[in-house]
C-alpha cells in the first residue's frame, strides 16, 4: 500500500475501477408520442445501502450549476376523482403541502413555492420546481480498518464488500476516527439529475402518500384512496411527466364541471390552467370559493332586508361541495315560523345545507339562502325545487313537535329506564337521580333558595332524548327541553336550565346564564368524570371517547367565572358518593391530576403567564378556583406595578433561606437588632390587614400591602447576620423570616414567578 502524500487519509490500493460500479439506470418508459412528453434517462449509481450495520449515512447539500438552480418551472399535478365528502378535503389540501414539501426535500429538489387546491373532484398541487436536484454529498461507514485491511495493507473481503456497496473503488476508502476506534469511510458525491428524471419518482409517491379517514379500493386492485381515482394530470415545464399509479397512467388532460363542462381539455400551458378550469365553471380555490359565497349571499340576504346567521361550520362544508358556487334566494311558508327557531335552522343546515337569515332584531326570517352547483341561469329551477324540499322537510319537523310536545317530560322521565347509559353505570334515569343528588348539594352549598327548581330540572335534564326531534336531530338535546318546559308551564329558570346543561361545549365556549343551568351543567359533568374514572375509562394519549377533557375543562370555566364557595376535593367526593368504591380516595386523587394537567392550557389561552398560573397552582386542589382566578388577576395586575421587581428580589431573598420545616414563634426579648425589631413591626402591623383581604378575595390590595415590606426586608438581609453563632439568635431571625414567607404563600407562592 502506497500513501498519497496529498491526502494521508486516502488508502491508495492496486484495483480495477474502470466504472465496475455503474449500473444504467432508465427511469420509467414514456410514450414518444406524444409530442410533450418528457425523455428521461439517468446513468445514476447504483447507491443500494450496505447490510453492514455499522453503515451512517449523511447528506450535507452542495451548490448545484448556478445556471440550473436559478431556473424554476411549474409543475402541475392534479388528482381527479369521483366526488370526495366535503369534511375531507380541508384537510388533505394541508396533507398533499405537507408531504409533497418534505418528499421534494428528501429528493433535494429546490421549491419556491407549494400551493395546494381541492375541490370535490380534484386535489391539485401547484410548485415552483428547480431544473435539478441539489448535488449532495453521502458519508457511509465501513468496518473498523483492523477489520478492512490486513497486516501488510491489503484490502480485506470486508473491505471490497463496502467499497462495492457504496459504488466506489477500494482506493477511495478513506481512515478516520469515530469514538475509541479508526474506521474506513465513504464520501460519494451523488450528481445532480435533472428534476424532468426525477419526477417520474417523486410524483407517484406523492399521490400514495395521501390518507384519509376512510378509504376505500376499486375494479380488480388494492390501492386504496378516498374515492375512485378517474385521471391523474402531471406537467412539468408544459410538458407531461409519465407516470403510473396502480394502472392509472398520467396524462395532460383534465375536466371541467361535471355537468356544465363534461368534455374532456388539454392543458398546454400551466399557467392558465386555473383560468382554463375557470373557463370550464370550476373555481379551483377554496378561498375564492368562499369569498363568492359570502358575498353573493350577503347581497341576496339585504334585498329582503335580512342578514344571513354565521356558521362557520356549515360555511367550510358548504365551500368544499361545490365547484361552481352560485348563492340563490329561497322562501318558504311564514307558518313555519311558529316552530322553534333552532328547529328550523337545525333543518335547513343539516338536511339541505342551506343558510338560515334574520332580521335587524335577530329573529328568523323565512327566507334562506341555497349554494348551487351549477350556472345563474338555472337559480330559478334551483330555487323551486328548494322551496319544494324544505316544505317538505319542516312538515317532518312540525310532525314529531307536535306529537313529543303531547307526552309530558315528567312521563318521558320514566322512559328513560329502559335507555342504557352504560352497561356498567345503569340507565338514563340511574343518572338523572345521581344528577339530582349531586344538585342537591351544589344547591344547598351556593343556591339554597333555587332547591326545589334545581332538583326538578335535574331529573328532567335528559327526558327530550326519547323525544322524535332529538331522536332525528341530536344536536338539539336541552334545547327541545327548554321549549317542551315552557309548553308544560315550568318556570323560566327549570326550562332555560335544561337548554344549557351541555354548556360550555368546548373552550371558550359560552357559559350558562342562569345559576340553576350552571348546577346542573356542573352536575352532569361532575358525574360523568366520576363514573369513567371510577370505571378506570380514561382519556390515555390522543384518545377520549367520552369527551372527559373537554367537560374538564367546562367545569374549570364554570368554577373560574362563577363565585361559587366549592372545591374540587368535595365535588368529585360527592359525585362518587352513589359508587360502593374501596380506593375512592386514588380515584379523587386521580381526577384531581387530571384537572391540575387541564388548568395550565385553560389559563394560559386566557392570556396568563406560565410563571403566574404556576404560582397559584397549589391552590386548584383546596380553594374555590374562582378565587384562584382572582390571585392570578392580582399578579398580573401587580406586574405593572415599578416596585414589582424589587419586590420579587426581596422576597426570593425570603424564600431561599426560610427553613423547610415548621419553626418557633418569634420571641420578641431575643431581638437586639434596630432593622430586625423593624421588621416585626411592620410584619405584625400588616399580617392582619393582609389576612382580612384575603379572606374578603381582595388579593390585590393584600398584595401591594405585602409589596410595601420590600425595603425592610432587603434593610434586614443587608445589617443583620441571620446564621448567628448563637444557636438560639439564628432560630429566632430564621422564625421571623419564615413567618414572612408564610404569609406570602396565604397569597401565591412567588418562588414561581419570573
Amino acid at each position: 500500500m502506497k500513501s498519497n502524500d496529498k491526502d494521508s487519509n486516502k488508502l491508495q490500493v492496486t484495483s480495477n475501477s474502470k466504472g465496475s460500479n455503474k449500473l444504467p439506470v432508465t427511469s420509467n418508459e414514456l410514450n414518444t408520442k406524444d409530442s410533450n412528453e418528457l425523455q428521461v434517462t439517468s446513468n445514476e449509481l447504483n447507491t443500494k445501502d450496505s447490510k453492514n450495520s455499522s453503515l451512517v449515512t449523511r447528506y450535507s447539500s452542495l451548490p448545484s450549476d448556478s445556471s440550473l438552480a436559478a431556473r424554476y418551472s411549474l409543475l402541475l399535478l392534479e388528482i381527479g376523482t369521483e366526488e370526495i365528502p366535503a369534511r375531507f378535503l380541508p384537510d388533505a389540501i394541508d396533507k398533499l403541502r405537507e408531504y409533497s414539501e418534505k418528499i421534494f426535500s428528501e429528493y433535494r429538489l429546490p421549491v419556491t413555492s407549494i400551493k395546494t387546491y381541492a375541490t370535490p373532484r380534484r386535489l391539485t398541487l401547484i410548485a415552483e420546481v428547480g431544473a435539478s436536484q441539489e448535488a449532495a454529498e453521502r458519508e457511509a461507514w465501513g468496518p473498523p480498518v483492523t477489520a478492512a485491511f490486513d497486516k501488510e495493507g491489503t484490502p480485506t473481503k470486508a473491505a471490497e464488500a463496502f467499497a462495492k456497496a457504496q459504488g466506489i473503488p477500494v482506493t477511495d476508502l478513506i481512515r478516520k476516527e469515530k469514538g475509541k476506534g479508526v474506521y474506513v469511510m465513504a464520501v460519494i458525491k451523488e450528481k445532480a439529475r435533472d428534476t424532468a428524471a426525477v419526477l417520474p419518482e417523486i410524483l407517484p409517491k406523492v399521490v400514495l402518500s395521501l390518507n384519509f379517514p376512510k378509504s376505500m379500493h376499486w375494479g380488480d386492485g388494492s390501492f386504496r384512496f378516498v374515492r375512485p381515482i378517474h385521471w391523474i394530470l402531471a406537467i412539468y415545464d408544459n410538458r407531461r411527466v409519465a407516470f403510473e399509479v396502480d394502472g392509472i397512467k398520467s396524462i395532460n388532460i383534465t375536466r371541467g364541471h361535471r355537468f356544465l363542462a363534461p368534455a374532456p381539455f388539454e392543458i398546454k400551458d400551466s399557467k392558465a390552467y386555473m383560468v382554463t378550469l375557470r373557463n370550464n365553471f370550476v373555481i379551483l380555490d377554496p378561498d375564492e370559493r368562499k369569498k363568492i359565497i359570502i358575498e353573493g349571499a350577503g347581497k341576496l340576504a339585504s334585498s329582503v332586508e335580512a342578514s344571513v346567521i354565521q356558521d362557520d361550520e356549515l360555511l367550510r362544508q358548504v365551500v368544499f361541495l361545490v365547484e361552481y358556487p352560485v348563492p340563490v334566494l329561497g322562501t318558504f311558508s311564514a307558518d313555519y315560523l311558529s316552530l322553534p327557531k333552532e328547529l328550523l335552522i337545525i333543518v335547513m343546515k343539516s338536511h339541505q345545507k342551506y343558510f338560515a337569515l334574520e332580521d335587524k332584531n335577530g329573529k328568523l326570517t323565512n327566507y334562506f339562502i341555497i349554494v348551487s352547483n351549477t350556472k345563474n341561469d338555472n337559480a330559478g329551477t334551483v330555487k323551486k325545487g328548494a322551496e319544494k324540499v324544505i316544505k317538505a322537510r319542516f312538515e317532518d319537523a312540525r310532525f314529531y313537535y307536535e306529537e313529543d310536545r303531547k307526552t309530558p317530560l315528567k312521563e318521558r322521565v320514566e322512559g328513560l329506564k329502559k335507555v342504557i347509559y352504560h352497561d356498567k353505570l345503569g340507565t338514563v334515569y340511574d343518572k338523572s337521580v345521581r344528577m339530582a343528588s349531586i344538585a342537591e348539594f351544589l344547591s344547598s352549598k351556593c343556591l339554597p333558595s333555587k332547591k326545589e327548581d334545581v332538583n326538578t330540572a335535574a331529573l328532567l335534564s335528559k327526558a327530550d332524548l326519547i323525544s322524535g326531534v332529538v331522536r332525528e336531530f341530536p344536536e338539539l338535546q336541552g334545547v327541545m327541553g327548554h321549549y317542551y318546559a315552557l309548553h308544560e308551564g315550568y318556570n323560566e329558570d327549570i326550562a332555560k336550565a335544561l337548554a344549557e346543561q351541555y354548556l360550555p361545549r368546548y373552550s371558550g365556549d359560552t357559559l350558562p346564564e342562569t345559576e340553576t343551568g350552571t348546577i346542573i351543567s356542573l352536575s352532569d359533568k361532575l358525574d360523568n368524570l366520576a363514573s369513567f374514572f371510577m370505571l378506570g375509562l380514561t382519556p390515555t394519549g390522543t384518545e377520549d371517547p367520552f369527551a372527559l377533557r373537554r367537560q374538564a375543562i367546562g367545569i374549570l370555566s364554570i368554577l373560574s367565572n362563577k363565585r361559587f364557595d366549592l372545591k374540587l376535593t368535595d365535588l368529585f367526593e360527592k359525585a362518587l358518593q352513589p359508587f360502593k368504591v374501596k380506593n375512592k380516595e386514588a380515584i379523587v386523587g386521580n381526577l384531581l391530576k387530571f384537572f391540575e394537567q387541564r388548568f395550565e392550557p385553560l389559563f394560559l389561552s386566557g392570556g396568563y403567564a406560565p410563571d403566574e398560573i404556576n404560582a397559584v397552582m397549589d391552590f386548584v386542589r383546596e380553594k374555590p378556583l374562582y378565587t384562584v382566578r382572582e390571585r392570578l388577576d392580582a399578579l398580573r395586575a401587580v406586574k405593572e406595578d415599578a416596585g414589582y421587581n424589587p419586590f420579587l428580589l426581596a422576597i426570593k431573598r425570603i424564600n431561599n433561606i426560610a427553613p423547610k420545616g415548621e419553626t418557633a414563634p418569634v420571641k420578641k426579648e431575643l431581638l437586639s437588632e434596630g432593622e430586625e425589631i423593624r421588621l416585626l413591626n411592620e410584619v405584625e402591623s400588616a399580617a392582619p390587614h393582609i389576612r382580612s383581604l384575603i379572606r374578603e378575595n381582595n388579593y390585590l390590595d393584600a398584595l401591594r400591602i405585602l409589596m410595601s415590606l420590600k425595603e425592610t426586608i432587603n434593610s434586614f438581609f443587608d445589617k443583620v447576620l441571620v446564621m448567628d453563632k448563637n444557636e438560639e439568635i439564628k432560630q429566632n431571625r430564621l422564625a421571623l423570616i419564615q413567618s414572612i414567607k408564610t404569609l406570602a404563600q396565604e397569597i401565591a407562592d412567588f418562588s414561581k414567578l419570573s
